[in-house]
């Protein structure tokens, strides 16, 4: 399994101490090749003990196997050779990116009777690609400027419909109330935020991941939604293999 897959999927295990020295690993992924577990414990002022029991936390048979994995998980990298910035979200993005989750949401957007795409600001773009390039299929999809609106619609939802929350920080309070909404009316709900342990995917039915980075101007969220937009067209173009085959053999 990837190295990134398993961080996605067991991170939020880890208490405040853990989480701190996990985020001073990944600070350190350049060298951590050479960095023994007492070096590491006598850093963050832990117990080597305590980095093993990290380590469990997240998948990994102890340090030594995480220092592996994440040492391998960086040499990857370096074979796509000189990357920009965004050539580097892709490939993480890529990383994070469980097949069997993306064939279980492509089902789940077939299957409904309804879909809403619950984000705001930046996030709006890649929502409502994906709900406009749905309703060229032929699905009941609909997304929202206003969030009164969209709370309100969230509580029409049954369990034959589909919400789609869409937030980078996955801190966005109208978005985690428009999702809890659509969860108490009985919607399945998918999530697709950054990277981190955050409350909208600790909230929601599935959860996609997005690697990202955080840019604010004047204190105005201003972060590109590069790795957003990969994970939605990804999810139609499968979509679209899966049940439009004969569309697919006309593009």
């Amino acid at each position: 399994m990837y190295f990134y897959e398993l961080l996605k999927q067991n991170r939020h295990l880890l208490n405040e101490t853990e989480a701190a020295i996990l985020e001073y690993l990944l600070e350190h992924s350049t060298t951590i090749k050479d960095l023994t577990i007492r070096e590491v414990a006598a850093q963050n002022y832990a117990a080597p003990n305590t980095i093993v029991r990290l380590c469990q936390k997240l998948g990994f048979s102890g340090y030594t196997e995480f220092r592996e994995g994440l040492f391998h998980t960086l040499q990857q990298q370096d074979n796509f050779g000189e990357v920009t910035s965004l050539d580097e979200q892709i490939i993480k993005t890529k990383q994070l990116i469980n097949p069997n989750v993306i064939e279980t949401l492509i089902t789940k957007i077939h299957e409904a009777d309804k879909i809403l795409f619950f984000a705001v600001g930046l996030s709006r773009f890649p929502a409502q690609e994906l709900n406009e390039r749905l309703k060229i299929l032929g699905k009941n999809s609909q997304t929202f400027v206003d969030p009164h609106v969209m709370k309100h619609n969230a509580r029409l939802l049954t369990d034959k419909d589909l919400a789609i929350a869409i937030s980078n920080s996955g801190t966005t309070d109208n978005i985690l109330s428009a999702a809890t909404i659509a969860s108490v009316s009985g919607a399945e709900t998918i999530s697709i935020t950054g990277f981190s342990t955050n409350p909208l995917s600790k909230i929601t039915t599935y959860q996609l991941y997005g690697y990202t980075s955080e840019l604010r101007v004047d204190g105005i969220d201003a972060a590109d939604r590069f790795s957003i937009h990969y994970l939605i067209n990804l999810l139609f173009t499968e979509y679209l293999k899966k049940y439009h085959s004969t569309s697919t053999s006309k593009i």
